[in-house]
């Protein structure tokens, strides 16, 4: 089962009401929506992308198409920013 956990080499913090990350090799800036924000607190213990979307889709008031879209697109930008790491756990 793939799960995504946060990249030890980011770190975070609020910044006037908005989430923004560095990563700590590449010197870059990030700035999360409040989606990302949520994604973001959410897999500080790693999540599968079904637990990811469950949460959300509890929390949200989205379609489970739309949470399925923006977890996606999310999940499929920070894994190749490497912000998020996407790892196979076995069950």
């Amino acid at each position: 089962m793939e799960k995504y956990s946060r990249n030890e080499q980011i770190i975070d913090g609020e910044l006037d009401n908005n989430q923004v990350m560095m990563h700590l090799e590449k010197g870059k800036y990030f700035g999360l929506n409040p989606v990302g924000k949520r994604i973001w607190e959410l897999i500080e213990q790693p999540k599968s992308f079904q637990e990811i979307m469950d949460i959300l889709l509890s929390e949200f008031n989205v379609t489970k198409e739309q949470c399925l879209q923006e977890v996606q697109a999310f999940l499929d930008k920070a894994v190749n920013y490497d912000i998020v790491i996407k790892s196979e756990i076995p069950i």
